[in-house]
């Protein structure tokens, strides 16, 4: 048996029999997969999309969705039935997918494990993985809502394990099924970038000839998807997609096999992400690569790369993935093409003025202060602003009773100082104020000294050398956990606009 494996691992899929929603564009609708309790309850820890979130997909065009489940919800037990308030679940929204002539890909969300454990091993043996597949396939071969069975999302940290777990339940689905198309994820998270390098001998044998490799890929950084910064910091530009899908596409194209892209996706808050999506799409259909993005749901919230409409209105992504969805072929008006232009010349000049007045590590304009504080009975108000085509941070204060104190902070946990002599704010006050600054490094050591503030606007330089402790000066060595911005003493009030705090060379 073991002999007969290893060869099967060897042999390629040359066949194209696979369901043609493999290459078409749709999303991921997520909900089932939520959740650290197993089971967990439904409806509080987790759920699944309903008809509206169907609904919304068939005005678009959308008709193959990703849908993400656990196993354990599933099969409570290894090697025992299928749970049946799960299965009615799952056949419920199967059924949704149907009356609206959408297609489902089933997506076991679970990593290549099981209650935390390996699949391959001892605890999770190939054969419980195989015959969890094999009860799913004996119950939805032949219904015409599934096109095919994602056997496992993101198989990773495997050590090896997971071709032949893989091919075990091939081999089960197989023995039930020979219709339906089997979508096999690689390991190391599937991500296309990576794919020679961690799936390059990754081929399974399929009787049915109807197998598909199924890659991952996002746009940032560290291509986990989170987008923890912008645009410009994840070192992104307009072809990142198309340039991180070529390893796997030139992998199935040396081995005659077909692919799949289960996940991808971009933030709601730079137009220039969107310009990387469509030309990942475009690209995506060049080579006949379908795939499903990361993400839609009805419980996503304000989540950034969410496609879930939000407040009855369609998110940014859903214009770009409207022209893809189906067979479309991305060819209608693009009109986030002019506000990428629009966003990247507004970045050049933030960049052309970070060469000039430093490095900026808060914007007023576009986040709030981190916290504020006050003694009992002092006023603290703050809310967005502009003036002219300036967003600013509009702050209102009043000082009441005795000793009275108003401030506001900035915390960034652990900034680095090194190559800088002061700090800058734009900053404009309504009649002229006193303003302390006090810098607090991570053990506690604290930093202050006080600025003139006129009215208004102007860049108030701090420099490092006024900031003291003691007679101790600040030093660009040290790292700053937080800034605290007190204005002087005014029982009348008074008020702040706020603009750009950088780090900044000596004034």
């Amino acid at each position: 048996m073991r002999c007969c494996l290893a060869l099967s691992l060897l042999l390629p899929v040359f066949g194209f029999a696979a369901d043609p929603g493999v290459r078409q564009i749709g999303v991921n609708l997520a909900g089932a997969e939520f959740g650290r309790e197993m089971p967990g309850t439904y409806g509080k820890e987790y759920t699944y999309p309903g008809t509206r979130q169907f609904d919304y997909c068939r005005a678009k065009g959308i008709a193959i969705v990703r849908l993400p489940f656990r196993w354990e919800r599933l099969q409570h037990s290894l090697l025992e039935p299928l749970d049946a308030d799960e299965l009615a679940r799952l056949d419920a929204t199967a059924a949704l997918a149907r009356e609206r002539g959408i297609k489902l890909l089933l997506d076991m969300h679970n990593y290549a494990r099981y209650r935390g454990r390996l699949i391959g091993g001892d605890e999770v043996p190939n054969a419980a993985f195989a015959d969890v597949w094999a009860r799913l396939a004996a119950h939805y071969r032949g219904n015409a809502a599934i096109f095919a069975y994602g056997i496992m999302n993101e198989p990773h940290g495997t050590k090896g394990l997971w071709p032949a777990a893989a091919q075990a339940c091939v081999d089960a689905i197989r023995a039930v099924d020979m219709e339906t198309t089997i979508i096999v994820c690689g390991d190391g998270w599937s991500g296309a970038h990576s794919w020679p390098q961690i799936n390059g001998k990754f081929l399974l044998n399929d009787p049915a000839d109807r197998l598909v490799y199924e890659a991952h890929q996002y746009f940032d950084r560290d291509h986990s998807g989170s987008y923890k910064k912008s645009y410009d910091e994840e070192g992104a530009y307009p072809d990142v997609g198309v340039d991180r899908l070529q390893p796997f596409i030139k992998w199935l194209e040396e081995h005659g096999a077909k692919g799949f892209i289960g996940e991808f996706g971009v933030p709601d808050d730079d137009p220039r992400w969107l310009v990387a999506l469509d030309r990942t799409l475009a690209e995506m259909r060049r080579h006949q690569l379908g795939g499903t993005y990361w993400a839609a749901g009805p419980w996503w919230g304000k989540y950034p790369l969410s496609v879930e409409p939000r407040d009855g209105q369609d998110r940014p992504q859903m214009a770009v993935l409207e022209q893809y969805a189906g067979d479309r072929d991305g060819s209608g008006d693009k009109p986030w093409i002019a506000a990428a232009e629009t966003a990247e010349a507004a970045a050049r000049a933030a960049r052309e003025a970070e060469a000039k007045l430093g490095r900026r590590v808060h914007d007023f304009g576009a986040r709030p202060e981190s916290y504020h504080y006050s003694n009992e009975g002092s006023e603290f108000a703050s809310e967005e602003g502009t003036d002219g085509d300036r967003a600013c941070r509009r702050i209102a204060y009043r000082h009441l009773g005795e000793p009275a104190w108003v401030g506001f902070g900035l915390y960034f946990g652990s900034l680095d100082c090194r190559g800088h002599a002061a700090f800058s704010l734009d900053i404009r006050a309504e009649q002229p104020v006193r303003l302390e600054i006090k810098a607090y490094t991570p053990d506690g050591e604290r930093f202050a000294g006080f600025f003139a503030v006129a009215a208004g606007w102007q860049t108030l330089a701090i420099p490092f050398a006024e900031l003291k402790a003691g007679e101790t000066v600040f030093q660009p060595d040290l790292r700053i956990q937080k800034i605290e911005f007190q204005p002087g003493t005014n029982r009348e009030g008074g008020k702040l606009d706020l603009g750009v705090f950088r780090l900044a060379a000596a004034p």
